[in-house]
């Protein structure tokens, strides 16, 4: 049975001779559909091809995940696939019969595909952003539908990575970078675009007196020469932004005021802490480019083309994108750099349109990038702004992707927003990548919310506080005295009762789950517009891969303990103001299962290893476990033999 039966074709061409489409189903459930166009004169390059496709049935609801700026996606919830916005990279949709289904556009070697609504349903937009193609023949789109969307969206990208070739992969073939099990800090917010070598020593002295051990920092946006910014001046946010967006880079080397003894030597200083840097760059040199006959100019000009605006950024084409990243980051690791920070990195529509097709285009300057940062760093990227689904689909290695909006300080609609932007994007991005929820700062109003968050996230953790504002207290239930993150196993994905319903409007808790081992974990919130009760229930079988059995359902926060089946659930309701809570679900085998250090929000991940009933602790604290169905607990857990230290 075909799960898309009514699906039509429009070619945008004028004389076109024909458009075909053709659907392949797969073993795996999974249907893949191609199109096949020959026109007389050039496809339209901002909607070629349409393709009209009809659902059996009507739906309960659906998740758009879109481009809501040119860099940054969200998700849009509908009741109707005519309400689906343009530009959606990823659809999950509930049908009346409570089957799911998702339909996922892909970028081929010319062509983009997203869907959006229409008057009468939902299409298929085809582009390339390129007028001289007079034909098309592309596989633009994959689907299922299923009892779970959780394996469809695994099946349908997993499927997309085979067929779309080598330009792929998942993330379970990608290397999580060491560097990034630790916590690390980015000067972004503490400094902005004033970053100085001074500022950043002091920040790594106030982390050794605090005793924060911070093992990574990012000198962000600027450290670099950048002429522009002599004799500016600004009052607001929005005054630097706009002097930042109409400068350009003068040279790669560090400001000569700012960084007086060059990029090396702040580098050299800041690893007397013992802390490894990492060095934030643009794919443009700066945001309006590479400033004409200064030092980095001379140095690179054989690798840049001139935009319609008169800026001078790299090349699209596979081997002048890698000379140019290569020229770069020959330096940067020269200075002692251990990895970089690639910004500005969804830039075809803006940059490339009419010089060649979006595939090829992004193709070929995300190859270059790759191979130089694979070759310098071992691919120890943080890519940033790039949720663009031609910037998604053509990253070979570099495993982490900033998937959310800027942070904003002690403003809880932007949190709303970002949690929403987060846990969705993992949904779609967090299938071929690690997901890195952004910076944040530890004496925000919201900084254990925002530290839950990032527990839950299954990516970095790093933190943005100013000088003197770091608050250990906040970050210690994160890590371990060395520094290490209690990461989880992926990206943090909102649970299925979840995907389709706006927690702003519906009144329900709003739940994040990921697991630790075979220990599931869900961050529950309430992110009600209007701050008020909502309710909703915590089960083990909310966490996508935990097994059938018995669980311990703790609260961190509360201390308080259930025991519960695999397909039983609580009720949570969370008001007057408490706007989260955080559950670790443990195993209960032959009465006994394991919660960890309770001093830690991953607390099963604090635990080395379990013999019998006896708990090896990777380092000393307090732990809980549940023996023959009550809760156990030690502060000092040396002196019980259920829990010891390593």
């Amino acid at each position: 049975m075909k799960l898309l039966p009514e699906m039509r074709t429009i070619s945008c061409g004028k004389n076109h001779r024909g458009v075909r489409v053709k659907e392949e189903h797969f073993e795996d459930g999974v249907s893949g559909v191609s199109v096949k166009a020959l026109s007389e004169e050039p496809l339209d390059p901002d909607f070629g091809i349409k393709v009209d496709i009809g659902l059996e049935g009507g739906i309960e609801g659906a998740m758009a995940d879109f481009r809501l700026t040119e860099y940054w996606c969200a998700p849009c919830f509908v009741r109707d696939l005519r309400e689906v916005p343009d530009e959606t990279q990823g659809l999950i949709y509930r049908k009346k019969d409570g089957i799911y289904g998702v339909i996922l556009p892909v970028v081929g070697d010319q062509y983009k595909c997203v869907l959006k609504g229409t008057e009468t349903g939902l299409c298929a937009r085809v582009f390339s952003w390129y007028a001289k193609l007079l034909s098309c023949e592309e596989l633009i789109f994959l689907y299922a539908e299923g009892e779970n969307p959780f394996r469809l969206l695994e099946k349908c990208f997993s499927r997309a990575v085979r067929l779309l070739g080598n330009r792929c992969r998942l993330r379970r073939e990608r290397s999580y970078p060491e560097l990034f099990e630790y916590l690390g800090w980015c000067s972004w917010d503490a400094m902005q675009i004033r970053v100085c070598q001074e500022g950043v020593l002091d920040k790594c002295r106030e982390f050794q007196d605090k005793g924060i051990p911070v093992k990574w920092v990012i000198l962000d946006d600027m450290w670099a020469h950048v002429k522009d910014f002599e004799g500016e001046t600004y009052e607001t946010f929005r005054q630097m932004v706009d002097l930042m967006h109409r400068s350009s880079l003068y040279s790669y080397e560090a400001d000569p005021e700012r960084f007086p003894h060059g990029l090396a030597g702040a580098i050299e200083r800041i690893r007397e802490f013992g802390m490894a840097v990492g060095i934030w760059h643009p794919t443009t040199g700066y945001w309006r480019g590479i400033a004409k006959d200064g030092p980095a100019w001379h140095r690179l000009k054989e690798y840049l083309i001139e935009t319609e605006d008169g800026r001078y950024i790299h090349d699209y084409k596979p081997e002048k994108a890698y000379l140019f990243y290569r020229t770069i980051h020959d330096f940067l690791r020269s200075c002692g750099a251990d990895f970089v920070k690639i910004d500005n990195q969804t830039m075809t529509r803006r940059f490339y349109r009419g010089l060649a097709p979006v595939g090829e285009a992004a193709r070929g300057f995300h190859s270059g990038m790759e191979a130089s940062a694979g070759e310098h760093f071992g691919s120890s990227v943080i890519n940033c702004m790039g949720t663009g689904s031609e910037d998604m689909w053509n990253r070979s290695m570099s495993p982490v992707v900033r998937c959310s909006d800027d942070f904003l300080p002690e403003n809880r609609e932007w949190f709303i927003k970002h949690i929403l932007q987060c846990t969705f994007n993992s949904l779609i991005q967090g299938q071929l990548y690690y997901c890195d929820y952004d910076m944040w700062w530890t004496d925000d109003e919201q900084a254990v919310k925002n530290s839950v968050l990032r527990a839950v996230s299954g990516g970095p953790v790093y933190v943005s506080d100013q000088l003197g504002r770091s608050k250990r207290e906040i970050l210690d239930p994160l890590i371990l005295s060395d520094g290490r993150i209690l990461r989880c196993d992926r990206p943090g994905m909102p649970s299925m009762d979840c995907l389709i319903h706006d927690p702003g409007i519906s009144g329900r808790i709003f739940k994040v789950q990921n697991q630790t081992g075979d220990s599931g974990v869900i961050a529950v919130f309430d992110l009600d517009r209007d701050r008020g009760r909502v309710c909703g229930t915590v089960s083990p079988l909310d966490v996508e891969g935990l097994k059938e059995g018995q669980y311990a359902v703790y609260e961190h926060f509360s201390g308080q303990c259930r025991i519960l089946d695999y397909r039983e659930s609580m009720e949570v309701v969370l008001e007057n103001g408490e706007d989260y809570r955080l559950y670790i679900l443990a195993p209960v085998k032959d009465g006994f299962g394991v919660i960890g250090r309770t001093d830690k929000f991953i607390s099963p991940a604090a635990v080395k290893a379990v013999a019998g009933r006896r708990i090896l602790l990777k380092e000393e604290g307090p732990c809980a476990w549940v023996e023959e169905g009550k809760l156990r607990t030690r502060n000092e857990t040396s002196m019980h033999p259920a829990a010891t230290n390593a």
